[in-house]
């Protein structure tokens, strides 16, 4: 789907370009490195896509939709997309390269809501689906009442449009991936949700039945994912992008969820996520080796005032990184604690 991106100028971003992007990629970094920011462009520019192909409409209303993508996907001082280029520049460009056509677009300091250079092929069948740290279900009428009924920016585009997905009926066909789904909703409690006509979720359980409010947020979040599998918004067409997928879960569902993520990506739809977390990075450094895939690790560290990025390929190994820095200086000190009682 995206074979390459390259930006300049962009929030903490002087300059981001490198490797071809891969069925899926990861993106490490200590906080206020970009990640989510990374992840935000890409899914802004992809959905920006998707919506302009149920229009139909000529090449400025396209530009007219990015525009307005960007502003609520990131919600900016004064909803100004000028305030999305880096401090100290003039002008932001991102130049990326989606199933073999190329798509261009830049703007300055002083752009408030129009972009007026912009060069793309609307030859592209695409579906973006973004899946935030935090799940939705618990805010669901929340959501819905600040930004369907009075269009008030408490949250951004990112909810809106999960919302937006979730809602869209479940089909009758099969379930992808039966068995890996099956493992990760065992490690999960084995809850099936329930949307009823009136809207209001629920869980089941067995022969129990449960209000989102009394199910834990990791199978909440789990659970989004399984309803968008159900509906056929996440489907062959998909870039899914998860930020922080880790987020209240126990390490043995991470790694379940890391197989899944894996066999998403095998599956014809392409996976870009940001994590922190030691279990699900390993575990996606180990399924590249297993299977010699060339999935790709984004590496951002704070550099002055700026991110940079390094790129690596997961089937060579983890590069040095915080993560895994962290992980063996934890170790380390558990083995000084165990050799000084020994001595004591």
């Amino acid at each position: 789907m995206i074979q390459q991106l390259t930006i300049e100028n962009f929030t903490i971003f002087r300059s981001l370009s490198g490797q071809p992007h891969a069925p899926l990629n990861v993106i490490i970094g200590e906080n206020d490195t970009g990640k989510t920011h990374l992840l935000k462009l890409l899914y802004a520019i992809v959905r920006s896509l998707e919506e302009y192909q149920k229009k139909s409409v000529a090449s400025p209303q396209f530009a007219m939709n990015l525009a307005k993508k960007l502003q609520w996907v990131f919600l900016p001082q004064k909803m100004e997309l000028g305030h999305l280029v880096s401090l100290g520049t003039n002008r932001l460009k991102v130049n990326m390269q989606i199933q073999g056509k190329e798509l261009q677009f830049e703007f300055g300091k002083k752009t408030k809501s129009q972009i007026k250079k912009l060069s793309f092929s609307s030859e592209h069948k695409v579906k973006a689906i973004f899946l935030p740290p935090k799940e939705i279900l618990s805010i669901f009428d929340a959501i819905v009442a600040t930004r369907e009924d009075k269009e008030i920016p408490a949250f951004d585009d990112t909810y809106l449009d999960l919302v937006r997905d979730f809602r869209q009926p479940a089909t009758s066909g099969q379930l992808q991936h039966q068995a890996i789904w099956h493992s990760l909703s065992e490690a999960t409690g084995e809850s099936e949700i329930v949307v009823e006509k009136d809207g209001s979720i629920w869980f089941v359980r067995g022969s129990e039945k449960y209000n989102v409010h009394q199910i834990a947020e990791g199978i909440r979040k789990i659970a989004i994912l399984h309803r968008l599998m159900h509906n056929e918004m996440l489907n062959e067409h998909s870039v899914l992008f998860v930020d922080e997928p880790e987020v209240n879960l126990h390490p043995k569902a991470m790694v379940l969820l890391a197989d899944f993520l894996y066999q998403l990506s095998e599956s014809g739809i392409q996976v870009y996520l940001s994590t922190h977390s030691y279990f699900v990075l390993k575990r996606l450094e180990q399924l590249a080796r297993r299977h010699d895939k060339d999935f790709l690790l984004i590496a951002l560290r704070r550099l002055d005032a700026q991110s940079v990025a390094s790129f690596h390929r997961l089937k060579e190994g983890l590069p040095d990184n915080p993560i895994v820095e962290q992980s063996v200086a934890l170790y380390q000190e558990d083995v000084e604690l165990y050799q000084s009682k020994l001595k004591d």
